[in-house]
């Protein structure tokens, strides 16, 4: 029985060192892909900003391009939260739909480094050669863009039609964020803030003809 015990302990706690070393290597990969790019980085400097070895790495991730998707998802779903948060309760067709637009583009300020990260990620993804361990291991898990994301959401409340129109807005408003994360600069914020305001009246313009 004490065996057992032990033994158990024993699962336990290496259970929980696998999924610290997985999370430092995670957040290693976020901060050295944000400073650096994600084509730049290798796994050695990640292991490195991890505290952890070059093996420890690989018997997580097949390679960078791994462990920059899992960041991805992150950014993604802070994103989504952020947004999600700005949408009163109770709301519901349309209402709800232009809540969404407004809180997508109000999370901006908190979410420039995460729409940036989705811009990076959404470059490498589309010109990076992908090893067949990559491929798979992508294809085992979701891969969703913003738009995607929030399908589910539109196609339960609109027709076919206009539940398209609406994810071709947010992906267009998703796109121009992505895109001004990446133009804009700190030191200009006159310029990103004029930005933001432009791209929210053409969105909120085109939801309205589209809502009339």
């Amino acid at each position: 029985m004490a065996d057992s015990s032990k033994l158990r302990k024993y699962r336990s706690d290496h259970e929980d060192l696998e999924t610290n070393s997985r999370s430092a290597i995670v957040e290693a990969g976020r901060v050295l892909f944000l400073k650096q790019g994600i084509a730049s980085t290798t796994m050695g400097e990640i292991a490195e900003q991890a505290g952890v070895s070059r093996v420890t790495v690989y018997r997580h991730f097949p390679e960078c391009g791994a462990i920059a998707f899992v960041v991805y998802n992150q950014m993604l779903e802070s994103i989504l939260e952020a947004t999600r948060a700005g949408v009163p309760t109770g709301v519901s067709g349309l209402d709800a739909a232009r809540h969404c637009l407004n809180a997508l583009f109000a999370a901006y300020p908190s979410q420039e480094s995460a729409f940036r990260y989705c811009a990076a990620f959404s470059s490498y993804y589309a010109m990076e050669e992908r090893s067949d361990e990559l491929a798979e291991w992508y294809g085992a898990r979701e891969f969703q863009g913003l738009a995607d994301a929030c399908a589910a959401f539109f196609g339960s409340q609109f027709d076919r039609e206009t539940s398209g129109r609406l994810m071709a807005l947010t992906d267009a408003a998703a796109s121009g964020l992505c895109g001004l994360a990446v133009a804009g600069s700190p030191l200009n914020q006159t310029y990103v803030e004029s930005r933001l305001r432009s791209l929210k009246e053409l969105i909120l313009g085109q939801f309205d003809s589209l809502a009339a």
